[in-house]
């Protein structure tokens, strides 16, 4: 009897996936009593409990789920969605401030740039003039090529043309143009930016660059930079002219005085070369020809019809005057006389503006009129342009300058 009640509490307290109903058997619903097993009966219900396990040994193997694993299971996805979503919001508000920060303000100068750190001189900028109405006309512009024409036939002792040659600047006898276009140059000129050096142009920037000048102007532009001597004043100008040019002190003086400076003026510097020329001074007629050439080109000045004393130091040796770096002389000129037509007070513009105009003729296509001699195809590339007559304003060409796309530029 204790056998068979500790079977039956033993078989009760098994869980529930072991309770296996066997044939014959019944619930506990349909029991109506409970009969004692006989041996062989409990023989039998032994063995077949065997089989069940045996049976059941893969289920009871397959791991127990813990139920606080399953809770933490069931939390991690909520975790992350959390997390995510704070995030989202910090995401979101970073984005906020830096739009805020970034978004675009009312410019200081309208029609101008929003930030002033490159083009720190803006406000003096004659752009802002042009965008409020307040027009200047166009600059005062010069051209001294059909001054140099006076020099290109003249034959020339061997003397004379071998300091020619050597100096490197031959080619600027028949570069400059007859003819400027100052409306032309006065819309590139207000463009100008000294903080880039460039033209700010719908698509982009340009420059003229000493590839430009080497290529125009077919003059060197390595070698070493020309320093003049500390102040040069009048005095100095008038020993200069004694020494390197050959002239007499009174003459000297009286050219001195009569430009009010330390200065001499091209028809003196002609003068003087034909006067040298016949006394058969070489040296002295040699330098009065270069300083007068260079002066009408790539170191003119506005008043065009001057050229500092400090330049005839650039010829004090003859010998060695190819040393200079030409190009680049040309080009610091150009672009200290191009800062200075962007005040609104200027009214004349300096500096080599042949090679200004022929850079403006290579590069834009349809911004002017003007010929080309295809047939000339040697250095320098100035030789093919020709300047025409025009009669479009300054205006005129501030909207060509806005309408440009890249694919009007070669």
């Amino acid at each position: 009897m204790a056998v068979f009640l500790k079977f039956c509490l033993g078989f009760m307290e098994l869980p529930a996936a072991h309770l296996v109903r066997t044939r014959g058997g019944k619930t506990d619903g349909d029991h109506s009593r409970v009969r004692p097993p006989t041996q062989s009966n409990k023989r039998a219900a032994v063995e077949k409990g065997e089989r069940n396990e045996e049976r059941q040994a893969p289920q009871d193997e397959q791991p127990q789920q813990n139920p606080m694993f399953d809770a933490e299971q069931d939390e991690q996805p909520q975790q992350d969605h959390v997390f995510d979503d704070e995030h989202d919001q910090q995401q979101q508000q970073f984005d906020d401030e830096h739009d805020q920060q970034h978004q675009p303000e009312e410019p200081m100068f309208p029609g101008g740039p929003y930030d002033l750190s490159v083009l720190k001189d803006y406000e003096h900028h004659i752009a802002i003039n042009v965008w409020n109405g307040q027009d200047r006309r166009a600059l005062k512009v010069v051209s001294n090529g059909k001054k140099q024409d006076k020099f290109i036939d003249i034959r020339y002792p061997a003397q004379i043309n071998h300091w020619i040659n050597i100096s490197g600047l031959r080619p600027l006898r028949r570069c400059s143009l007859h003819m400027i276009d100052g409306n032309m140059i006065s819309a590139f000129a207000e463009r100008w930016h000294t903080e880039t050096s460039s033209f700010p142009l719908p698509f982009g920037e340009m420059t003229i660059t000493l590839d430009d000048v080497r290529g125009l102007l077919s003059i060197s532009c390595t070698g070493e930079f020309f320093t003049p001597p500390a102040n040069v004043n009048e005095d100095l100008a008038i020993v200069a002219a004694i020494e390197l040019l050959g002239v007499a002190y009174d003459e000297a003086v009286t050219e001195i005085r009569t430009n009010r400076g330390a200065s001499y003026s091209f028809e003196w510097l002609k003068e003087v070369f034909f006067k040298k020329l016949h006394e058969r001074r070489y040296d002295c007629a040699a330098r009065a020809y270069l300083l007068d050439l260079v002066g009408c080109t790539i170191l003119a000045d506005k008043s065009f019809t001057l050229v500092s004393a400090k330049y005839l130091f650039l010829f004090q040796d003859l010998d060695s005057c190819g040393k200079w770096a030409w190009g680049l002389a040309a080009l610091v000129v150009l672009y200290d006389y191009l800062r200075d037509s962007t005040l609104p007070a200027t009214k004349q513009i300096g500096g080599y503006l042949s090679l200004f105009q022929t850079w403006i003729y290579e590069y834009f296509l349809d911004i002017c009129k003007r010929d080309m001699d295809e047939h000339i195809s040697l250095m320098p590339q100035m030789f093919r342009w020709t300047a025409k007559q025009t009669s479009e304003n300054v205006a005129y060409y501030r909207a060509k300058l806005d309408a440009l796309r890249d694919t009007d530029i070669i």
